[in-house]
């Protein structure tokens, strides 16, 4: 009895040290993490990370990846970039299963809308705001920044292997036996509840499928300077290739005058996807410094 009670203290004197280590460490950082609804459906939801500061300062918006299909999380870097000063909020969204395009957007302009009135909570500057998605999320991203007067809205998109036009997706997907390929072709369908099949465009209610897939095609709301300026990244064997940005960038330049360093396409070595593209560190200052040049720096 004596040498179970010796043990279970010193187990407990163990497990308190590291709690007191790990609470040390939290109010070393100052930074708080908060989960928010932005509106009433389960998956409108985001994290929000923040440390006190005495001024107002930037924000950054993370929008996931997953094929529209999937959650994935963005905490580890969301908790980097807020510990250098920034307000960071990795927001949640309808997936394709829940709500059909263009549902994934509108969660997104809520979520930002929702984040700028609750700004003072956040010691947020309303207006030095900037968007990052990764992979289906930068598609979502890329719409906002082109979605009415998105340089208003936002001051700049950093795209990660952005599916900007699931059309092309779609395309790739059914001549290509990469899985992966074949995944964004699927779930393009999916979020479109539809077939973009050219044979069919004669009848309405093809006709209206067609409507969604154009939509979805960040390229067609190009207009030049009303869109929020853009740094779209992919790696050279990718598999949301780049000209999904390319295209954009013609769009946006070429089409509609927008200013040449609007829109920045960047390929890197290697075959990396989406979030993975920061796991090159040189590559993720370059992101951060480019977010900093249009919101400023805390």
């Amino acid at each position: 009895m004596g040498r179970a009670l010796k043990l279970f203290a010193c187990c407990a004197a163990l497990v308190a040290a590291l709690l007191t280590v790990d609470t040390r460490t939290s109010q070393a950082a100052g930074r708080s993490e908060v989960t928010y609804s932005y509106g009433s459906h389960s998956r409108q939801k985001l994290d929000a990370y923040w440390d006190a500061a005495t001024a107002p300062r930037p924000g950054i918006v993370v929008l996931h990846g997953g094929y529209w299909y999937d959650d994935s999380g963005w905490a580890t870097w969301s908790r980097s970039v807020a510990d250098k000063g920034y307000a960071v909020f990795s927001v949640d969204y309808r997936l394709d299963f829940d709500a059909p395009w263009p549902a994934q957007r509108d969660d997104a302009l809520a979520a930002l809308s929702w984040i700028k009135a609750n700004a003072a909570k956040f010691h947020l500057d309303p207006n030095r705001v900037a968007l990052l998605g990764s992979s289906a999320g930068g598609q979502i991203a890329t719409s906002v920044a082109t979605y009415g007067s998105g340089g208003s809205r936002i001051k700049g998109v950093v795209g990660l292997s952005p599916v900007a036009s699931p059309y092309r997706a779609w395309s790739d997907g059914n001549t290509s036996a990469d899985p992966k390929q074949r995944k964004v072709r699927d779930n393009a369908a999916i979020l479109a509840r539809c077939y973009p099949d050219p044979a069919d465009t004669d009848t309405a209610m093809h006709a209206s499928c067609w409507d969604t897939w154009k939509d979805m095609v960040v390229k067609n709301r190009a207009s030049g300077a009303n869109d929020a300026p853009m740094y779209l990244i992919h790696s050279e064997n990718d598999f949301v290739p780049v000209a999904h940005s390319t295209d954009l960038e013609q769009a946006e330049e070429a089409d509609h005058d927008m200013p040449a360093d609007g829109v920045t396409v960047e390929t890197i070595p290697g075959s990396a996807h989406g979030g993975a593209l920061l796991d090159d560190l040189g590559l993720n200052k370059k992101v951060l410094a480019w977010i900093a040049s249009r919101v400023g720096t805390p």
